[in-house]
């Protein structure tokens, strides 16, 4: 456990996969941008934010059937067949000209896609890493920081130069040849046992896991606010496009140093011990957005939203590999917390979207208080749960 080439090349594996799923969902910014201006200016941006909700939403939904298949030693076909399902969507994208059309196409095939390889980037992981897993999956997060800039900038100036369609399908064969490497190198440990599906029962018997997992469905439902529409804000805020385009870049590039530099104290202190002291931060900095009307004052507001919000997308799946006994239950359990708090990922954006005052004549700071007020007070939320959960872990009673 520990180290070896065949465990870091699953660190590879996994770093890629968050680059083509969670850094594509830290990426949705620039087509919403894109969708709400040139593609289908007639809808609003809440109907917008749902294209991206739904990819979110089974990204994460179909990982209690994703995580039995793996636990049952189907890794490769896992990554290969959702690698293709991807791919095929992103070039579907590229074909489309009505929201309906995308909204198959990048919510619902990619979305599938990105679910069947979501739960095995990071339930790999803990097969081969004990002392060090928190670093591990701390590593490997990075992946979604690095394409949410490389991907956000890449898609932003091919847009302008070659177009949507074409600049869609240049990002498609990237991901893709991300994907063949991933096939070629992912791998589950020598004698890993295969398990039988996850039992709801023994799933919801353990204290610990459900608080926490209820957490994490609130985390799910407001961390991603600010990428769906910080760059919409800082256009209304009269800010020139290309320097709002950037405000996003700027925050996947110091989420950088959340994630890693959040799972190599996990390491040390513990996974949830960190994870209070993120949601809090989070959602004092998602309630201050508001009064962030001035390029200076957004520029310093992504900067530490990156920072604070980078262990809300690292920490929870190797807190809940930690919070399982049996390592050979990893996958199914993951899988099962991941299609909780799909919920969350579907709703929380949408209704952020719908809390703005859109197109009524109020300043731009009132109109969207309350996208930024509905994140705040949900952070705060999953906060008190993740509490509650530390406070299950002293006081023994049913938590493992």
């Amino acid at each position: 456990m520990d180290g070896g080439l065949t465990a870091w090349l699953q660190v590879l594996g996994s770093w890629l996969i968050f680059a083509n799923t969670w850094g594509l969902t830290s990426s949705y910014g620039v087509f919403e941008a894109h969708y709400t201006t040139v593609l289908l200016p007639e809808y609003t941006p809440s109907a917008i934010a749902w294209i991206g909700s739904v990819q979110l939403f089974l990204m994460m939904a179909i990982g209690l059937p994703v995580g039995a298949i793996m636990d049952r030693g189907h890794l490769r076909l896992l990554v290969v067949a959702g690698s293709c399902l991807q791919v095929l969507g992103m070039l579907m994208t590229s074909l489309c000209t009505a929201y309906w059309q995308v909204f198959l196409a990048q919510g619902v095939c990619v979305g599938i896609g990105s679910g069947m390889l979501v739960v095995p980037s990071v339930a790999v992981l803990p097969l081969y890493f004990s002392a060090k897993r928190m670093l591990a999956t701390g590593i490997a997060a990075t992946g979604s920081s690095l394409a949410g800039i490389i991907y956000s900038i890449m898609l932003r100036r091919l847009i302008v130069r070659i177009g949507f369609p074409w600049a869609v399908r240049v990002l498609a064969l990237i991901m893709l040849a991300g994907s063949l490497t991933c096939a070629a190198v992912m791998r589950l440990r020598p004698g890993h046992a295969k398990r039988a599906p996850l039992q709801w029962r023994k799933f919801t018997s353990d204290s610990c896991l459900v608080c926490f997992t209820a957490a994490f469905t609130a985390m799910m439902a407001s961390v991603y606010i600010p990428f769906f529409y910080v760059e919409d804000y800082a256009l209304d805020l009269a800010i020139d496009q290309d320097t709002s385009f950037y405000l996003l870049s700027i925050m996947n590039a110091t989420s950088l140093f959340g994630r890693i530099g959040s799972n190599w104290l996990a390491d040390r202190w513990g996974g949830l011990p960190l994870a209070l002291p993120g949601c809090l931060s989070t959602s004092i900095i998602l309630f201050f957005w508001r009064f962030a009307t001035t390029l200076p004052a957004l520029v310093v507001l992504v900067a530490i939203y990156g920072v604070v919000s980078g262990s809300i997308v690292s920490l929870p799946p190797a807190i809940i590999a930690n919070l399982t006994d049996d390592v050979s239950e990893v996958g199914a359990r993951i899988g099962a917390a991941y299609t909780v708090a799909a919920v969350g990922a579907l709703i929380g954006n949408p209704i952020a979207g719908a809390a703005r005052q859109y197109g009524q004549a109020v300043p731009v700071q009132v109109e969207y208080q309350g996208t930024w007020v509905f994140g705040a007070a949900v952070m705060a939320v999953a906060a008190g749960l993740v509490g509650g959960t530390l406070w299950l872990r002293r006081v023994g009673g049913s938590c493992k």
